[in-house]
């Protein structure tokens, strides 16, 4: 199983490397031969038709700008991947980079990579907080347990095929108000949620993988990895955020 690491010197935030060591932990527990690949500015003639999986980590709106520019070069070939049902997965604010635009709080704005059907704009103010969704990924119904550390509103209006990734529990999710959380699209994920979300999470990652074996024809484990000390952590965190005080969100 080939898994793209997307910028990784670039979409650093929030120690969201560990997303993709936890892609690479998981599909070798599954069973899968694997390769992790990071894709920058420098990689020659990348052609995401040969990889099974795409991570793109959290980073700052300053990046996105020459991050878009170097992925006009396979955008064709980005968008095939994604229609093709392997997984993407874009976490923090970096979702918002394959929106519409993000307005900027000095009046400007950065035009994006247009996948998905999201506007954003940002705050003056970083916003940080638990983050608690429900959601149904590949079949599976799953909870997910995170944060959200960012300073932008998304306003996203479900439409065809995109739809929110999860319905918020708790925490702020796309804006505060529309109980929306991320944007999903076939098995394609933009989500605000860190954590980093699939070590915390790992039947979210294992999901992922088995999607994308789904496509690829990959035979992996049929049992899931014990995930008896990440469920315990599960229903510590559920029960420390069932304590707190709403918060009021997207003001």
């Amino acid at each position: 199983m080939k898994i793209a690491w997307m910028y990784p010197d670039t979409l650093f935030l929030h120690g969201e490397r560990g997303n993709a060591l936890a892609l690479e932990r998981y599909a070798k527990e599954l069973g899968a031969d694997t390769v992790v690949d990071k894709i920058d500015f420098e990689t020659k003639d990348f052609d995401p038709a040969a990889y099974d999986v795409m991570y793109f980590g959290a980073g700052e709106i300053s990046s996105f700008e020459a991050i878009i520019k170097d992925m006009e070069s396979y955008k064709d070939a980005l968008k095939a991947f994604i229609e093709a049902g392997k997984p993407l997965v874009a976490t923090g604010t970096t979702m918002a980079m394959f929106g519409k635009s993000i307005k900027r709080v000095d009046g400007s704005t950065v035009e994006c990579a247009g996948f998905i059907p999201v506007t954003a704009t940002e705050r003056e103010y970083v916003y940080g907080d638990d983050l608690q969704i429900e959601t149904d990924y590949n079949g599976q119904h799953m909870e997910i347990v995170g944060n959200q550390i960012q300073m932008i509103n998304i306003e996203f209006g479900e439409e065809g095929d995109f739809k929110g990734f999860g319905k918020v529990v708790y925490g702020m999710g796309n804006n505060g108000s529309d109980g929306i959380e991320g944007v999903m699209y076939k098995n394609a994920v933009f989500s605000n949620l860190l954590g980093p979300v699939l070590i915390c999470n790992p039947w979210f990652t294992c999901g992922i993988l088995r999607a994308a074996a789904s496509v690829s024809g990959e035979k992996l484990a049929e049992k899931d990895p014990d995930f008896e000390l990440e469920m315990k952590s599960l229903d510590k965190k559920k029960a420390f955020i069932a304590n707190k005080k709403p918060g009021s969100f997207g003001k």
